[in-house]
């Protein structure tokens, strides 16, 4: 069988039209290319990693980095999905100033996206060892009491509160303020809730705090003997008796309870024991005043006699 001759001038038959498809092919392949191609600034976070568990960063600074990309419009739509972020490595960090570095080559994009800029190009870290610590409260206070009443004080709840933040912040607070308390004109003792005053830093940290005060007015007290108090027997044997069977009390009593209570003794309760009771029959004589609301507690000074005798009853 003899050999075919190659035909040569096959790829030259027809040339200009081959020459115009190609040409149309190339014309479509370079519009479609370059009208893909697209510019967006993006927003990417700043993702602080493997942060030692004893270090803080005690400083504040810019969270997002914009990036001016170029790339085809199609990946660069996908690539909004993917929370794509610039990635820190912290773990060797040391207490001090760390300069982060924000290449292109530091944001893990796709192939095919290119990045034109990155700003900031660099961001400065203040790492800080981290504290936690009891700080105290103290409660300030403006205006007086009505007239004749006293600001015994005001009681706080909590009295501390625990704050964990860098050591250079909080090894310098020693003590914080609450807002001044209005206490104008108050009569009686009241709970209120009230903010502290806290620096910009420490806000930060902790928030808005609000805290109970309890705000202790004492009102005009006056001072009373106080006679013919009942002795109550307790755990004593079955018909046994208590000599004297009423007791005396000097006591300070608040003026307004005084003017208002008919007989003083209905203020207090006194109370012997039988299992205190030595071996003549001795008893020391307890008495308690009784709560009162809404008023300052009554004080007692003393108590006249202060042992009753028990003995049978005759």
């Amino acid at each position: 069988m003899p050999n075919r001759i190659p035909d040569f001038t096959l790829p030259f038959q027809h040339w200009p039209l081959k020459l115009l498809a190609l040409i149309i092919a190339i014309t479509l392949w370079y519009g479609i290319v370059a009208e893909d191609q697209v510019d967006m600034i993006m927003t990417v976070p700043l993702e602080m990693r493997n942060l030692p568990a004893n270090m803080v960063i005690a400083n504040q600074f810019k969270k997002e980095l914009d990036v001016s990309v170029r790339g085809p419009k199609r990946l660069l739509q996908e690539m909004q999905q993917q929370n794509i972020s610039r990635p820190v490595d912290l773990s060797n960090a040391l207490p001090g100033a760390v300069v982060v570095q924000n290449t292109p080559e530091s944001i893990p994009f796709p192939r095919g996206v290119i990045v034109q800029r990155v700003q900031p190009a660099n961001v400065t870290l203040m790492v800080d060892q981290l504290l936690e610590k009891s700080i105290p409260l103290v409660a300030t206070t403006s205006g007086d009491p009505a007239r004749g009443f006293s600001l015994e004080g005001v009681r706080l709840k909590p009295e501390h509160i625990t704050v964990n933040g860098p050591r250079s912040l909080i090894s310098k607070v020693q003590s914080i303020n609450t807002i001044a308390i209005d206490v104008d004109g108050l009569t009686q003792t009241s709970t209120v809730q009230v903010p502290l005053v806290l620096s910009e830093p420490l806000q930060r940290l902790i928030g808005e705090t609000v805290v109970e005060a309890e705000i202790l007015i004492k009102e005009p007290m006056t001072r009373r003997t106080v006679h013919y108090i009942p002795i109550n027997l307790k755990q004593a044997d079955k018909g046994n008796q208590a000599s004297p069977a009423m007791v005396s009390v000097e006591a300070e009593i608040p003026a307004k309870v005084t003017r208002e209570t008919p007989e003083l003794n209905m203020l207090f309760r006194a109370s012997v024991s039988g299992a205190e009771a030595d071996e003549n029959g001795d008893a020391p004589i307890r008495v308690e005043a009784i709560h009162l609301p809404n008023h300052s507690p009554i004080n007692i000074l003393s108590v006249r006699p202060e042992k009753a005798r028990l003995s049978p009853d005759t």
